[in-house]
C-alpha cells in the first residue's frame, strides 16, 4: 500500500472513475479527520476496523451488510449510497459497513494502546496493598520457592528474567535459594522503586538489575536461561499478563531455557452455592412488604459476572472436576489466547441443586530433566487456600439434580476484541436423566468488560 494525501489514477481509469475515486477519498478524509491515508493497488483509500461489527441477524443472508473484526484492513469503494454506511471490500468480501466502525491507522494504534488499559493496569500494582495480599499467600509464594530450591541445578550460575517482579521476592529467592548469577527484574509499575530499595537492603544489588518498563519495550544485554512470572488471574487468563510472558520468551529465552510456571490447567465443576441463592432470596420480603419483583434484577446484577474469590466447599461439588484447558507455556502462541472451547460431561455424584459452575487452576514448575516430577501449585478447594480462591459462575435458573444424572455442555473462553485484558466466558449446559434432557441453557459472563 502507498501512503499519501491523494491517489494516482491508473491510465486505464476513466475521468469519471477518477473523479468518483477523488470524491471517496475526500469523504473518507473528512469523516476520519485526517489528511493522510493508505491506498490499495487500485487507488482506493484504506482504513481499519476499530471494533468488531456483526450485522443484524435478519440481514446476515442478504449479502449487503458484511461483518468486521477489530483491526481488519478495509478498502473503501463508495461513500455516497447511504449516510453513515460505506461500500467496502474486506478480505475479498464486499458490502456495507457502518463508517463509525472505521478509523485511520494512526487512530487504530491509539485505540490499541487505550484498549490495553496499561495505565490503569500497572497503577494498581504500584501500591503495597496488593503486594501484601500476594506475599501473605503462603501456598503461592512457597510453591515458587520450593521450585527454585528443588530445581537449583536449573538456576545456579545462570541468568534469570523475572517478568512482573513486584517487590522482588522471587528475584531474591532465585539468588539466595537458587544461586542465580544474574537476575533481571522487570515491572512496568512504579513498584520497581520499592523493589530496588528492598534488593539493596538485602545485599543483592550486584546480582539483581531492576528495570521499570514493559517487557515488550525493554532491551537486555544477554539471553536468559529461565523466565519466571506470576501471571495467573481470574479464570486463569484474566489480565492477559501471559501475553507479556510469551513475548519475553520469544525475545529473550535461550532455545533450551525454561519458563515457570511451565504448564497451567483450568478445572471446572458443577456445584451448589446456597449462600449466593440467599443473597437473591433477601429481596423476597422485607419488613412485611413484597419485594419479590426485585429478585430478577438482583440476580442479573449480582450474577452477570463470575464471582471471583469464592470459597468453594468440597461438599458443594456435585461431581468430580474436569480439566478443560491445559497450556504448555514453552510452545503456546499468542493466537492461542484468543479463543478456547472444550466440551464437558459430568456424572452427578450427589443429590442437590445445580446453582452454577466453579473453576480454579493448577500450575506446574517442571525442571530441565523430563523425569523431574517438578512442583505443582493448585488453587482448588481441596488444597490450602490461596488469595485466588475459586471462581463461581451462577446460573439464572437452578436445576434439581440426582445422583447418576449427567451434565454435559461446553465451556468457551474468548478474548474481548476491544478490551484486550478482558474475557467472555460462555457456559452451554444440559442436564440429562434416564436418557432425557430435563434442562438446558446458555449463559455468557463478562470478565469484566
Amino acid at each position: 500500500m502507498d501512503e499519501g494525501t491523494s491517489s494516482s489514477s491508473s491510465p486505464c481509469v476513466s475521468t469519471a472513475e477518477a473523479d468518483k475515486q477523488k470524491e471517496v477519498i475526500e469523504a473518507v478524509c473528512a469523516a476520519l479527520s485526517t489528511t493522510s491515508l493508505e491506498y490499495a493497488a487500485g487507488g482506493q483509500p484504506v482504513v481499519y476496523a476499530k471494533s468488531t461489527y456483526s450485522p443484524p441477524s435478519d440481514s446476515s443472508g442478504d449479502g449487503t451488510l458484511i461483518s468486521l473484526s477489530r483491526g481488519d484492513c478495509v478498502s473503501v469503494l463508495d461513500t455516497s449510497q447511504g449516510k453513515g454506511w460505506w461500500w467496502v471490500e474486506v478480505d475479498g468480501r464486499t458490502g456495507y459497513v457502518p463508517s463509525s466502525y472505521l478509523c485511520s491507522e494512526t487512530d487504530l494504534e491509539e485505540i490499541e494502546q487505550r484498549s490495553w488499559q496499561d495505565d490503569e493496569y500497572f497503577d494498581q500494582y504500584a501500591t503495597l496493598k496488593i503486594h501484601q495480599e500476594m506475599l501473605s499467600d503462603q501456598p503461592r509464594t512457597l510453591a515458587y520457592q520450593k521450585a527454585i530450591k528443588q530445581c537449583r541445578s536449573c538456576i545456579e550460575g545462570k541468568v534469570v528474567l523475572d517478568v512482573g517482579c513486584g517487590t522482588g521476592i522471587l528475584s531474591m529467592m532465585c539468588v539466595r535459594d537458587g544461586g542465580a548469577a544474574k537476575v533481571y527484574s522487570v515491572d512496568a509499575s512504579p513498584i520497581t522503586e520499592e523493589a530496588q530499595r528492598v534488593i539493596e537492603a538485602n545485599g543483592y544489588a550486584d546480582k539483581i538489575t531492576v528495570i521499570q518498563g514493559k517487557v515488550e519495550d525493554i532491551e537486555l544485554p544477554e539471553q536468559v536461561d529461565l523466565i519466571l512470572s506470576e501471571w495467573m488471574g481470574t479464570f486463569l487468563l484474566f489480565e492477559l499478563m501471559l501475553q507479556s510472558v510469551l513475548t519475553a520468551r520469544d525475545l529473550f529465552l535461550k532455545p533450551d531455557g525454561l519458563i515457570w510456571p511451565s504448564e497451567a490447567s483450568l478445572l471446572l465443576v458443577p456445584c451448589m452455592a446456597k449462600n449466593q441463592v440467599e443473597r437473591i432470596d433477601f429481596w423476597k420480603s422485607l419488613y412485611g412488604f413484597d419485594f419479590s419483583p426485585l429478585c430478577a434484577t438482583a440476580r442479573k446484577e449480582y450474577h452477570r459476572i463470575p464471582l471471583y474469590n469464592h470459597e468453594l466447599q468440597e461438599a458443594d461439588c456435585l461431581s468430580e472436576p474436569q480439566e478443560l484447558m491445559r497450556l504448555t507455556i514453552k510452545s503456546l502462541s499468542v493466537d492461542d489466547l484468543e479463543y478456547h472451547s472444550q466440551a464437558f460431561d459430568f456424572s452427578v455424584q450427589r443429590d442437590g441443586t445445580l446453582h452454577g459452575f466453579a473453576s480454579w487452576f493448577d500450575v506446574a514448575f517442571c525442571g530441565a530433566d523430563s523425569g523431574d516430577a517438578g512442583v505443582t501449585l493448585s488453587t482448588g478447594p481441596a488444597q490450602p487456600r490461596t488469595h485466588w480462591n475459586q471462581d463461581l459462575c451462577m446460573l439464572d435458573a437452578y436445576v434439581t439434580v440426582w445422583t447418576g444424572d449427567r451434565i454435559t455442555g461446553t465451556l468457551t473462553i474468548s478474548r474481548n476484541t476491544e478490551w484486550r485484558r478482558h474475557l467472555h466466558v460462555t457456559i452451554d449446559y444440559a442436564v440429562h436423566r434416564e436418557g432425557e434432557t430435563v434442562a438446558s441453557a446458555s449463559k455468557t459472563f463478562g470478565l469484566w468488560k
